[in-house]
């Protein structure tokens, strides 16, 4: 039986040791990124509840969404997604909320309460509220 690595140029192996290094390391800081995640309960506050996220949806695209709607808000969404269902001005709930952290809108409403260590039906209520006083004052949005 024939090495099949006998074929290969010097260069070449220097290539493909240097491509599996490359993954190794790749590899271990997905793994970390993947484990940080899990442990800022990322994962867990982000699954979605179809049944919530179609009706929500489907009113935002028959434009039906309304005040009552609002109490479907939840960990599991982000900022972005509550600012884009329920119309409300990309900025409106990060002052409102005095949200100081970069990375909103892009940040699941449950990370960022066990971030700041806050009380998730205290926030959650203030959440809503905003959204319903943000509704109250733009009718037709």
């Amino acid at each position: 039986m024939q090495n099949p690595f006998k074929k290969i140029s010097p260069t070449d192996s220097l290539l493909i040791v240097g491509t599996i290094i490359l993954l190794m390391v790749f590899s271990v800081f997905l793994v970390r990124n993947i484990q940080s995640a899990h442990k800022a309960g990322i994962f867990k506050d982000h699954q979605i509840p179809p049944a919530i996220s179609n009706l929500l949806l489907k009113n935002k695209e028959m434009n039906q969404t309304s005040i009552q709607d609002v109490e479907f808000i939840d960990t599991w969404m982000t900022f972005q997604y509550v600012n884009f269902v329920f119309s409300v001005k990309e900025d409106y709930l990060k002052d409102a909320l005095q949200i100081d952290d970069t990375k909103y809108p892009n940040m699941p409403i449950g990370g960022y309460i066990k971030r700041h260590n806050l009380d998730k039906t205290e926030f959650i209520n203030k959440i809503k509220d905003s959204v319903r006083e943000y509704m109250s004052l733009h009718p037709n949005k």
